[in-house]
């Protein structure tokens, strides 16, 4: 497999053949799912392609007095930016041959809902902040390095870190 449980080889290969044709990197990532209407459970679902079939996701609305009976929107957000750093991290640590022992991330955000509530204009969310624990054979300086390398890498930390253009289209079909 290769080193912390990271394909070494593939992510090897993948950039020899992304240095050859530089277009094969480029490619739209996409979910789609549907909102569900049956009172008193998930609300909205997607289905998505694994290396062996299908995995299903669900949330349920941001319940305000409680969790739902599936996790928020948020939750999945913010597994997006603890798994995407973290596998940034761990990888590049593997491609240098640092053998980590544990890896625990945990990302906070700090949130606002009175302007969603139409209450004021303070920003939805003010904070983000991303902890890694980390046990294994590295130095501190190797240590901050894999932090700025995988702050500087990371799609969920780019996203986080730099405006992007935004298209939003709400179409009424029949």
């Amino acid at each position: 497999m290769g080193l912390n449980n990271i394909d070494t080889k593939q992510v090897v290969d993948y950039k020899k053949e992304i240095q050859k044709k530089p277009g094969d990197a480029k490619f739209t990532a996409k979910i789609e799912g549907d909102w569900l209407f049956e009172e008193g459970g998930p609300q909205f679902r997607s289905v998505v392609k694994v290396k062996d079939g299908t995995y299903t996701m669900e949330a349920s609305h941001p319940n305000f007095a409680g969790p739902g009976v599936r996790p928020g929107p948020m939750a999945f957000g913010l597994f997006w930016f603890a798994a995407c750093y973290s596998s940034t991290f761990v990888t590049e640590a593997s491609l240098r041959n640092i053998r980590l022992t544990s890896v625990k991330t945990r990302v906070e955000a700090d949130l606002d809902y009175t302007a969603q509530f139409d209450l004021g204009k303070a920003p939805l969310v003010n904070e983000f902040r991303v902890i890694l624990d980390i046990k294994g054979d590295l130095t501190d300086a190797q240590v901050e390095d894999l932090k700025e390398y995988s702050l500087g890498h990371c799609m969920g930390m780019f996203t986080i870190r730099n405006p992007i253009r935004l298209k939003a289209e709400v179409r009424k079909i029949s």
